[in-house]
């Protein structure tokens, strides 16, 4: 008896053991993670998004878009069919704008209606859809517009990249349904844009981009199929290393991968959980569901013939390639290559158009493609070109980053061109509206025009050279730092060796000539303004170094006639005397007899938080008292009051005289004035144009040399000084 329990305990056991194995790899056999091999079945908290992303993908065309619930993708209300014929963007907006305020209005009647058997039609059917929490789905509604023809393509269109992709990914040692994902960003169209930014098969974004790509106004790797797929198959590897998880990796695509390692400390690894669990601003729908959109595309495309029957794949182009070993021009490599300029753009998607149109040349280095029926020898086609179409260097940008204060008639003054035209290159509409950071293209035209009046550069035998070191700042570029040292772009790109002479960077030290006077007599060069307000007559100056200069002081010495522009002697020592350039407080009664309200003049460099700093209140108390909004700012000479209450207005001031001070002195320990410059001020230039593209110098320095002047409102014509800034040779 003993014995047969004994046996009917084992046999219990290994069946009880069985059977937890069995479900065990049942449920979790997906959570087993390594970096080349990973079953992606559906996880079960995951089957209704992917069914629904299935039918996105195979059912619905681009002609419907169907109205769901947010967060519940079951919840299908209506599939609107939008026409034959494809409508605007606005257009399509509008009309589903009116299916969703349609199912808004059910469903906020249904949560008001207390007996739900009296609901009828329409409104029961919702109900029956949606069962409860009705006023939280009136504002979960969304509508997702059709994608079963771009699938289709993007499938057809994957034959001349998917065989590559998969070998680059194999390389890598990833799974190779991984090589999916562009159906899901782009459906393999190499000219796709995002709203973010984004651009090609892999969807990637300029500044990750860069983080393995070459990405600027020449060439852009991104919209490159095969570069860019090892772009992504490095950062798919580095996703993984460090959170793990495939599901966690592949959202980290989308979402980054910071994020994801937040979510995974906060929620843990399990990908369901993540989606339903983790709470972020930026953890939206398109995150939450780029793993079921994945798992949907892997699906389509595993059973592509069922859903799309006669397919057309294309197949891929033979091609031969050959770094470029100098910089040449794309009408030389069309006449030499024996292709068209389309022919070029097709087999090199990376080229830009700056390239392709001329206005830059493809840069040394490039790997240029063309198809291997076109030309089987690109080396022996190359070794034709004769040397004096080969360059050494690119083609100036012709290109603008907008900055703070420009206008469009001051960038066409500047660029030699029209308002006219650059809303022409630009598609900008017929508000003359530019952003800051905003890219312009800018059509060929002459520079701008040296100033009318700046000091005349010394003799040969006035001074002496030698080679300093300097850093470069914010918003530098070889032309602007030329500028200031006197002397041209090819001097400093010998001297520095520059490969390519665009790609300064903020904190690089590169060598610059420094000149030293030798000799005190500088002439004053001028030329006559034909302006009727302004006249200006400047006769000879004398510059010289005083004994008594100190280690952050720069003594100039000036003679002008009576009646004209009048100069510091004594630089340092004038703008120190003269702060506060700021107008003193003046007081009126507030609400509370208690306190104080100031009325302040803004000055140069100041900032909300730092009258809230001083005055020891918070910027919220500051914006709601002069009635500044979240994105608004204050500029200079604006009037801000300031609630006293909880400092005295001394110490106000002090700590206000104490920053400004820290300022300068921080500026005239790094830099010295070596020239004063005198120019009139040119249609369409602002003052900080002037202060940061012209001559890069402090708006405070500026005002400091022209307190006789209204800087805020300066005419064209008027004669202004500039001090000439070079930065302070600290070895010596």
């Amino acid at each position: 008896m003993l014995r047969l329990i004994k046996v009917l305990i084992v046999a219990l056991v290994l069946s009880s053991a069985s059977w937890f194995s069995g479900n065990a790899s049942a449920n979790f056999s997906y959570e087993v993670h390594t970096l080349n091999k990973y079953h992606f079945s559906t996880p079960p908290g995951l089957r209704s998004k992917v069914e629904f992303w299935k039918k996105i993908y195979s059912e619905y065309s681009t002609k419907h878009a169907v109205v769901h619930d947010i967060k519940n993708l079951d919840v299908i209300y209506e599939v609107v069919y939008l026409g034959e014929k494809p409508l605007s963007r606005r257009a399509r907006e509008r009309k589903l704008e009116k299916t969703k305020k349609k199912y808004r209005n059910i469903l906020r009647k249904i949560g008001k209606t207390k007996d739900k058997t009296k609901l009828k039609g329409e409104e029961k059917r919702v109900f029956a859809l949606v069962k409860k929490d009705f006023y939280k789905a009136s504002r979960n509604i969304r509508a997702q517009l059709g994608q079963k023809d771009r699938f289709r393509e993007g499938i057809e269109r994957s034959g001349l990249y998917n065989k590559e992709i998969k070998r680059i990914f194999k390389e890598f040692n990833l799974p190779e349904e991984l090589s999916v994902l562009p159906h899901v960003e782009s459906s393999f169209q190499i000219g796709a844009y995002s709203s973010a930014g984004a651009a090609g098969i892999w969807q990637f974004t300029r500044g990750t981009g860069r983080l393995f790509m070459r990405v600027g106004y020449d060439v852009d790797e991104r919209r490159d199929p095969i570069l860019a797929s090892y772009a992504a198959a490095k950062l798919l590897k580095k996703n993984f290393k460090s959170i793990g998880s495939w599901p966690l990796a592949i959202t980290a695509y989308n979402h980054g991968l910071q994020g994801m390692k937040r979510a995974k400390k906060r929620v843990g690894n399990d990908i369901v959980k993540v989606i339903d669990k983790y709470k972020s601003r930026t953890f939206g729908f398109a995150s939450r569901n780029f793993y079921a959109e994945f798992l949907a595309a892997l699906h389509v495309v595993r059973n592509q013939n069922r859903y799309f029957p006669n397919l057309a794949i294309k197949k891929p182009v033979r091609r031969v390639s050959f770094a470029l070993p100098d910089y040449i021009h794309v009408r030389t490599a069309m006449d030499y290559f024996d292709m068209t300029r389309d022919e070029i753009a097709d087999a090199n998607p990376s080229l830009r158009r700056p390239v392709l149109n001329g206005e830059k040349r493809i840069p040394k280095g490039f790997v240029f493609q063309a198809p291997v029926r076109k030309i089987d020898n690109l080396v022996a086609r190359y070794g034709q070109i004769p040397q004096k179409v080969k360059y050494g260097s690119q083609l100036r940008s012709k290109w603008y980053t907008v900055r703070r204060g420009n206008t469009l008639s001051g960038i066409a003054l500047r660029f030699g061109t029209t308002v006219r035209s650059l809303k022409s290159f630009n598609n900008l509409g017929r508000r003359n509206r530019i952003y800051v950071g905003q890219v312009l293209q800018l059509p060929r035209g002459k520079s701008r025009r040296q100033p009318t009046f700046q000091l005349a550069k010394l003799g040969p035998s006035q001074y002496s050279t030698r080679i300093v070191s300097y850093k470069v700042r914010r918003h530098d570029n070889l032309s602007k730092i030329a500028k200031r040292f006197d002397t041209d772009v090819n001097h400093l790109t010998r001297i520095n060796r520059f490969r390519n002479p665009d790609s300064l960077f903020p904190g690089q030290k590169i060598k610059v000539p420094r000149r030293e006077v030798i000799d005190e007599k500088v002439k004053l060069a001028s030329n006559s303004v034909k302006n009727k307000k302004f006249k200006l007559s400047v006769n000879r100056s004398k510059v010289s170094k005083s004994s008594a200069t100190t280690k952050n002081s720069t003594k100039i010495k000036t003679a002008v006639p009576p009646g004209t522009l009048q100069v510091a002697r004594n630089s340092t020592d004038r703008i120190n005397r003269n702060r506060p350039a700021f107008k003193p407080v003046s007081f009126s009664p507030g609400g509370n007899s208690d306190s104080l309200v100031g009325t302040i003049t803004v000055d140069f460099d100041e900032t909300l938080s730092h009258y809230a700093e001083w005055s020891r209140q918070s910027v919220k108390e500051l914006r709601r008292m002069n009635r500044i909004g979240k994105r608004g700012g204050i500029v200079a000479n604006d009037n801000i009051r300031v609630n006293f209450s909880r400092t005295r207005p001394g110490n106000f001031e002090e700590k206000r005289q104490e920053y400004h001070k820290a300022i300068q002195e921080d500026f005239f320990n790094n830099f010295e004035i070596s020239k004063l410059s005198i120019r009139s001020v040119e249609k369409g230039e602002t003052l900080w144009e002037i202060c940061n593209e012209i001559y890069t110098i402090p708006l405070w320095l500026l005002s400091s040399y022209n307190t006789d002047k209204d800087i805020k409102s300066l005419a064209v014509g008027e004669p202004i000084v500039i001090p000439v800034i070079i930065p302070k040779d600290k070895s010596a």
